[in-house]
């Protein structure tokens, strides 16, 4: 009878199970949306963490060396002067984006398209005149440099979209707030971050027990440096590849200097396919802008600046920092760059490697509690000794 009613129960669980699986799928729509609303109320406290977690090394080096400073007062302060100082460079960084690097790109963006239908149309002209194109190539050109008129561009960009750009400066704005919420939240974050961790090793130490919670604690610090590492390494190299590139187009006289230089560093971001799609961007827009002998200069001072960087620059920013083979990161950067765009193939690299650390401890845990036979262990026996010959 118990057994009867131990059957029953289970395919009674099953069929729930069923029941509450296509209830789910059924009203996916509902429940996605339902998230998307939780994630907007929590979006400022994503900022924060994201803020906090980025300034984080930065604003521990500044508190190890007010620490040194033989001022009693300002040792006791050294935490919340670290997050401010912290704090302050990171706003001014961005401000030096938005009131400077942005307004530049943007002139030079904006003149690029301006000039785009003429440049566009004297390269038609060019190639019938030198190369005597059949008559519908001839017309498969000429259709498309008169689609490239400013008003065609513009409807493409979605300008002349009132009620769609009007809807976009709302929710730019709505991000906006959010995001100095984020700010000030993360001072918060910044500041209390030994009681929080406090209180995250109180609730893990009631799920887990000390030896468990002692492998999180230095799997979580694990996971932390490879993120730091890569992050801030991309981030140095891009910055000098994006610099340098920009002033060698200015003192070469390439037309759009900071726009290709922010392009170029921007691509650099992403390891291996970055490279490729910097000097793509680089090319296509200088031989529009700035013609066929412009366009040999900027390919050959972006192939040096390459090997510059790769045999010089990245390996001593960057180095072995993930610590993972090239084709898991290739591999990273492909699906992850596949599913969420290019912030996939920024993150893709260091989520595979977190999930190659997880995977190698969770094998060495698994290899670490298996029992060996001593049979295996033991070496095999020796024959025996011969007997001695009958007489």
């Amino acid at each position: 009878m118990r057994g009867k009613i131990s059957l029953w129960a289970g395919w009674f669980l099953f069929a729930v199970a069923i029941i509450a699986v296509y209830k789910t799928f059924d009203n996916f729509t509902d429940i996605l949306a339902g998230l998307q609303a939780v994630l907007r109320l929590l979006r400022p406290f994503l900022y924060g963490l994201v803020i906090a977690f980025l300034l984080l090394p930065p604003a521990k080096k500044l508190e190890a060396q007010l620490q040194k400073l033989p001022y009693g007062w300002l040792q006791k302060r050294a935490r919340g002067l670290s997050v401010l100082l912290a704090l302050l460079a990171f706003l001014l960084l961005l401000t030096l984006v938005l009131f400077w690097f942005i307004p530049t790109l943007y002139q030079n963006l904006s003149t690029f398209i301006l000039r785009l239908p003429a440049q566009l149309n004297q390269a038609y002209l060019y190639l019938v005149q030198q190369f005597d194109l059949e008559v519908w190539m001839q017309n498969l050109l000429k259709q498309i440099t008169s689609k490239l008129d400013m008003n065609n561009i513009l409807e493409w960009l979605g300008a002349l979209n009132f009620a769609s750009y009007a809807a976009g400066i709302s929710s730019l704005l709505g991000q906006l707030v959010d995001f100095f919420l984020g700010i000030i939240l993360s001072i918060y974050i910044l500041s209390d971050r030994a009681a929080i961790q406090a209180n995250f090793n109180r609730v893990t130490r009631l799920f887990l027990s000390p030896v468990h919670t002692a492998e999180l604690q230095v799997l979580l610090s694990r996971i932390g440096n490879i993120l730091y590492s890569f992050l801030y390494g991309q981030a140095t190299d891009a910055l000098f590849v994006g610099v340098a590139s920009w002033l060698g187009f200015w003192l070469l006289q390439i037309p759009n200097a900071s726009m290709l230089g922010f392009f170029y560093g921007l691509f650099s971001l992403i390891p291996y396919f970055g490279a490729f799609i910097g000097v793509f961007t680089v090319c296509i827009f200088t031989l529009i802008s700035g013609g066929l002998s412009k366009f040999i200069i900027a390919l050959i001072f972006i192939m040096v600046l390459q090997q510059v960087d790769a045999n010089i620059v990245n390996p001593r920013i960057i180095g072995n920092s993930i610590g993972i083979k090239p084709l898991y990161v290739i591999f990273g950067a492909t699906f992850f760059g596949g599913l969420m765009g290019i912030p996939g193939m920024l993150l893709g690299p260091p989520i595979m490697a977190i999930l190659a650390e997880l995977l190698d401890r969770y094998l060495l845990t698994r290899e670490a509690g298996m029992e060996v036979p001593a049979a295996a262990t033991s070496s095999p026996p020796s024959d025996p000794p011969a007997e001695p010959p009958l007489s």
